[in-house]
């Protein structure tokens, strides 16, 4: 799933970058992946993950945790620089991959600004509210089997006809407007994902 140009780093590189321990980093993957599945990682044979995209991570992380409970804070000057791997390792080759970490942020901030990023666990949460509430105003659709009687003796299959169209507006019209309470009631912005919580 690794494109050619990202820089993927394992949970144990990103730990020791920034100070953390390696379970928090795990939780905080795991969060990542939750709510952008498309996010660049290699597995191992039994799903557990070998290395994740660091531009992806390091967006996620300044996005949507929260820096009160971080133990070490995003720095420029960390950005793409960790404990030399080998002794091949150069000043060049750390500009390099800061040179791609900002690249790949940059790629993300602009899906984001394109509305093609959506945080997961709000859109199912969401879903599930909305189904709630349209669920509960089909159910009064029995309260209703007078008026559809009645609509019955007076004109036969005709008077149905037109009474569940007039009681499907009804329920249209009262969907809708329950929907667009949930709406406006919904904040404008998402809350922080607390690594500490997950």
């Amino acid at each position: 799933m690794a494109g050619d140009n990202l820089i993927m780093w394992s949970i144990g590189q990103i730990a020791d970058r920034d100070k953390v321990s390696k379970p928090a980093i795990s939780k905080a993957v795991k969060k990542l992946l939750e709510a952008r599945p498309d996010t660049p990682v290699a597995l191992d044979g039994q799903g557990r993950v070998l290395g994740i995209s660091l531009a992806h991570y390091d967006e996620y992380r300044q996005r949507h945790v929260n820096p009160a409970k971080a133990v070490a804070p995003i720095r420029p000057s960390d950005v793409g620089v960790s404990p030399p791997l080998n002794p091949s390792d150069s000043f060049d080759e750390a500009r390099r991959i800061g040179e791609w970490l900002k690249v790949g942020r940059e790629k993300i901030r602009h899906q984001e600004q394109l509305g093609q990023l959506m945080r997961a666990d709000r859109v199912e949460e969401s879903v599930r509210v909305a189904g709630a509430e349209i669920k509960t105003v089909v159910a009064r659709l029995a309260n209703r089997a007078d008026d559809l009687a009645l609509a019955v003796s007076k004109e036969g299959v005709h008077g149905a006809r037109m009474a569940l169209r007039k009681i499907a507006f009804e329920l249209g019209n009262e969907i809708a407007d329950r929907l667009e309470q949930i709406a406006a009631a919904a904040p404008e912005v998402d809350a922080l994902i607390d690594v500490e919580d997950a």
